[in-house]
Order: C-alpha cells, then sequence, then structure tokens
C-alpha cells in the first residue's frame, strides 16, 4: 500500500474516530443536559412545595386568628348588650316605689326574708322610704322585727338575725345579680338565637 493511501486511511479513520467521538460527546452533552433539567425540575418542585406548605400554613394561622379575633368581637359585642339590658332595667326598677303593685311586691319580698330566717329574731334593714310601709305591713303579716333604716336601695329590704350571722338580701337590686347570674344562657337565647357563645 503506498504511502498516500495510508496516508488517506488513516486520515478517513481519524475523522471517523472524531465523528463518533463528536456524537458520543453530543449524546453525553445531551444526557447531562437532561439529567441537570431532571434534577434543575426536581429541586424546582420541592422548592415549590416548600413554598406552598408555608403559604398553606400562614394562611391557616391567619384564618385561626382572624377567626379567634371575631369570635371574641363577637363575646364583647353580646356582653355589652346583655349588661346594657340588665341597666336599663336597673334603671327602669329604680322607679318601682312609684308602681301602684309596690306594695304587694314589698309584701311578698318582706314575707320571704322572714320566712329564710324562721325562729329567729330578724333585724329588718330596709330604705327609709319604705319605713312606714314596712311599718304598716309587720302586723299585718304577724312579724315582729326590728327594723334598721341603714339602707339605701331601689326597693325591698334585707333582714338577718340579730347577731347578723346571717343575713337575707331581698332588695331588688339583689334580686336583680340573681336573676343576672341565673337568666344569662336565657337572656342570650333570646338575644341572638344561641346560647351566647359564652
Amino acid at each position: 500500500m503506498p504511502f498516500e493511501e495510508l496516508i488517506e486511511a488513516v486520515e478517513m479513520g481519524a475523522e471517523e474516530k472524531i465523528r463518533d467521538l463528536k456524537e458520543k460527546t453530543y449524546e453525553e452533552a445531551n444526557e447531562i443536559t437532561k439529567q441537570a433539567e431532571l434534577k434543575d425540575e426536581i429541586i424546582r418542585t420541592r422548592y415549590l412545595d416548600a413554598v406552598k406548605k408555608a403559604v398553606e400554613i400562614e394562611r391557616n394561622e391567619a384564618i385561626v386568628k382572624i377567626n379567634e379575633e371575631t369570635r371574641m368581637q363577637l363575646i364583647r359585642v353580646k356582653d355589652e348588650m346583655y349588661q346594657k339590658a340588665f341597666s336599663e332595667a336597673r334603671a327602669t326598677l329604680s322607679s318601682a316605689r312609684e308602681n301602684p303593685n309596690y306594695e304587694n311586691s314589698y309584701r311578698k319580698m318582706l314575707k320571704e326574708a322572714a320566712a329564710e330566717l324562721a325562729g329567729e329574731e330578724i333585724r329588718l334593714h330596709i330604705d327609709k322610704r319604705d319605713e312606714n310601709l314596712c311599718k304598716k305591713l309587720l302586723p299585718e303579716l304577724n312579724l315582729n322585727c326590728e327594723i334598721a333604716t341603714d339602707l339605701t336601695c331601689a326597693g325591698g329590704l334585707n333582714a338577718s338575725t340579730k347577731d347578723e350571722r346571717f343575713t337575707v338580701f331581698n332588695t331588688i337590686e339583689s334580686r336583680l345579680e340573681r336573676a343576672k347570674a341565673l337568666m344569662k344562657s336565657e337572656i342570650f337565647a333570646i338575644l341572638y338565637g344561641d346560647q351566647g357563645g359564652l
């Protein structure tokens, strides 16, 4: 084989090897690029998932906080309405003595207080404005009680044993406070159609 043919064969072999190397390099480069893109997609997906999870957690925390703030605000408003209802009741009851039925109401309160302390020597604590009424009702109810005009109230009376060991609170104000505590859920049900959220 002449020398030129040998050189030509070597050159052709070299070109073929170069072509094979280029193809192989191109395929490897494509594979590396695909792998990099796949890894990039996995990283991007993980990052997006982490961001979505963080946003979801933050959103849920915000919703919980807003719900709690709303619930507390609703409780405050309901309690304000409840307090206002009793303030208005207290204002209305402050003129109880002007009501024509006040004498009957006073009689009932006096009987209740005396019954609570039956068998004891009773001291009645009354408002000076009720002194004449009280003195009128004592004989009518067959009661022998000491009277002390040491109370200022919208109406009613308190009764105690002479030694002050036991006291029965039966003023309009004390009855209103007892009713306020006992009727809270009932009042909320009337005002709001539920137990008031309390």
